[in-house]
């Protein structure tokens, strides 16, 4: 019986001390992989560690500091992320605008082939003119919209 509570002792203590290592690229990418072969693990100790010391050195502090500094990083990293995917997103909504608006202006452009050569024949492309100018500027309206969410993004990631 002893046996299995040093084993069981062991294990735990062995599952604490055990953690995977993190590397920061020159492009400013994290990865478990070396990125080359000067790359060296990042000191992530005490990260996230339900353990703290009772009493803190000068240098413990510093310590700290060093933490809380890699955590900004990663998380501003998370954020440049999530950011180039928000504008990936609003590229395609932008694609899908002038998408859908070509394909209505020439529905438009087809209805008004069979127009009679008339008044009531010209009355009616007109009023199909008029529909596609709609059409167009409705797009244009959100697509300048997407165009200033955009651009508010990437003023955000370059900062």
């Amino acid at each position: 019986m002893e046996g299995k509570a040093a084993l069981s002792l062991l294990l735990f203590v062995v599952s604490l001390t055990a953690s995977a290592e993190v590397y920061k690229c020159a492009d400013g990418k994290y990865q478990a992989e070396p990125c080359d072969g000067e790359s060296v693990p990042l000191d992530l100790s005490n990260v996230g560690s339900v353990f703290a010391s009772p009493t803190k050195s000068n240098n413990d502090l510093s310590s700290d500091f060093s933490i809380s500094d890699k955590k900004s990083e990663v998380s501003a990293y998370i954020r440049k992320q999530q950011i180039k995917r928000e504008i990936a997103d609003l590229e395609q909504d932008r694609k899908k605008v002038f998408k859908e608006r070509d394909a209505k202006t020439n529905e438009l452009r087809d209805r008004g082939r069979y127009a009679n050569n008339n008044l009531a024949g010209a009355t009616w492309q007109q009023s199909l003119a008029q529909e596609m100018t709609a059409v167009m500027q409705q797009a244009d309206t959100v697509v300048g919209t997407i165009d200033r969410q955009i651009e508010a993004l990437r003023s955000e990631l370059n900062q």
